[in-house]
């Protein structure tokens, strides 16, 4: 909770310390041990040594008596802190009472059954060996405490702390260090970022030479930008050829109204007025039904329902409609490229919206191509399918061509032709939302062709 709360610099900072710190600490308790361990055994060696001198002194030079051993100890040798000595016959086992409760039966047994056995009691060492003698089996005992080599290990010990936390208050600087050269392009990105806003969408993010993690995330705020930039620039676009295309149908509804409203006329004359504002009206209202579809198309993928279905059968429903309106003869389905098996012709998607491209496209190419045949071709890739649609029209100039999927925009060999320029924008949008593709070629006065390729079963 306290990191989540810090800033980034911060956190990586903290982060960096104690991951740093973790390492340091338990390098420097294995230091610790490991110093301990050799302490302690170099220890137990001198105590080994001492109860093999003691050992010989009492029991293999019978004429030295205990008191000339001790006179010769405290002169030659090092007295060490809480020295004691024991020497217990096996034989005949002394009373456990007038010994340290470290000493007990259980220690001499282990001495007689491995020779040697060593042990800490507190901070006291104990070290038992068997001898053999003439005289008969005997365990010498000595007992001491280390006191240099603790003396040695605490001082070890407050000098780890010390380097650990010096250690630590120095990382964490030099890793507040570290991020702040790390998060300078950041820094320099957001301010940037502050910049921008709806009146300087020009305005980009630098990207470098680098392929670091910074310099993909500047040219994806950037392709980001583009995208906004775009969808902003169409939108005013599309509001102001709207709003063109809209006005000229009013006009002509209110100004044939305003003309008839002038004066008495004679029934032909409101007849023909009539005629034209139904006309104009017919006209609004397909402009409108086409504005909204397109509209539709541009409302995200939540909440609409898609499901599998045969792609050639609506291509054939369709066909058919373009029948009833009177465009059926025109066209020709070709059904040699289609699979055999049914499944291998199934795409996920909305009939309706997928309706709604193939009608504009069919519509299109039967308008376009002057009564010459439509054919439609089936391709099937394996993973996709693909419908192409062939006239034998006008066709697109080439200036032309790549302003076609813009809305209300039309090649000026169409202005004669009734049309809006919303149809192929909004088969796109389509043919985008079920994650296809629609591509166009044509070539002035041979026709045109329009080729959709969508993803079968499941995306």
């Amino acid at each position: 909770m306290f990191l989540r709360e810090m800033t980034l610099k911060n956190k990586i900072a903290a982060t960096f310390a104690l991951i740093t710190s973790c390492i340091l600490i338990v390098v420097c308790c294995m230091i610790y041990y490991l110093f301990q361990q050799s302490a302690r055994n170099d220890f137990f060696q001198r105590l080994n040594e001492r109860a093999g001198i003691i050992a010989t002194f009492l029991l293999e030079k019978d004429e030295l008596n205990i008191n000339a051993f001790s006179e010769i100890k405290e002169k030659y040798f090092q007295e060490l802190p809480h020295e004691q000595e024991f020497l217990i016959n096996l034989d005949n086992l002394p009373n456990w009472d007038t010994l340290p409760a470290f000493v007990n039966g259980e220690f001499i047994e282990s001495v007689e059954e491995r020779q040697m056995v060593s042990r800490m009691a507190g901070e006291v060492a104990v070290l038992g060996k068997y001898y053999n003698d003439n005289q008969g089996d005997f365990a010498v005992v000595v007992t001491a405490k280390d006191g240099p080599g603790i003396q040695k290990l605490n001082r070890l010990g407050r000098i780890l702390i010390i380097v650990v936390l010096g250690s630590m208050a120095l990382i964490f600087a030099l890793g507040r260090w570290y991020a702040e050269e790390m998060l300078f392009p950041l820094k320099a990105m957001i301010r940037k970022m502050h910049d921008i806003d709806t009146n300087n969408l020009y305005l980009r993010i630098e990207e470098g030479q680098q392929q670091d993690e910074v310099s993909q995330l500047a040219r994806a705020f950037n392709k980001l930008l583009n995208r906004i930039e775009t969808s902003i620039e169409s939108q005013n676009n599309f509001i102001s050829s709207a709003s063109h295309e809209l006005k000229t149908p009013l006009t002509a509804i209110l100004g044939e109204l305003e003309v008839g409203l002038r004066g008495e006329r004679s029934a032909e004359e409101y007849r023909q007025c009539l005629l034209l504002v139904e006309r104009e009206a017919e006209r609004l209202k397909a402009l409108t039904l086409r504005l909204l579809h397109l509209a539709q198309a541009g409302v995200p993928e939540t909440g609409r329902a898609f499901a599998p279905l045969r792609f050639d059968e609506l291509v054939l429903e369709v066909a058919e409609n373009e029948g009833h309106n009177g465009a059926g003869p025109n066209v020709l389905l070709h059904f040699d490229g289609l699979p055999p098996d049914p499944q291998e012709l199934e795409v996920m998607g909305s009939a309706n919206l997928l309706k709604i491209a193939l009608s504009n496209i069919l519509g299109n190419a039967v308008k376009f191509s002057g009564g010459k045949p439509v054919e439609v071709f089936f391709t099937n890739y394996g993973d996709h399918i693909e419908v192409e649609v062939r006239d034998k029209g006008i066709g697109i100039p080439k200036e032309s061509a790549g302003q076609v999927f813009t809305p209300f925009f039309r090649a000026e060999n169409a202005r004669d032709i009734e049309g809006f320029g919303v149809g192929l924008p909004l088969v796109k949008k389509i043919i985008d939302i079920h994650e296809g593709e629609v591509a166009l070629e044509s070539e002035l006065g041979r026709g045109t062709t329009v080729h959709i390729i969508l993803p079968k079963g499941r995306f």
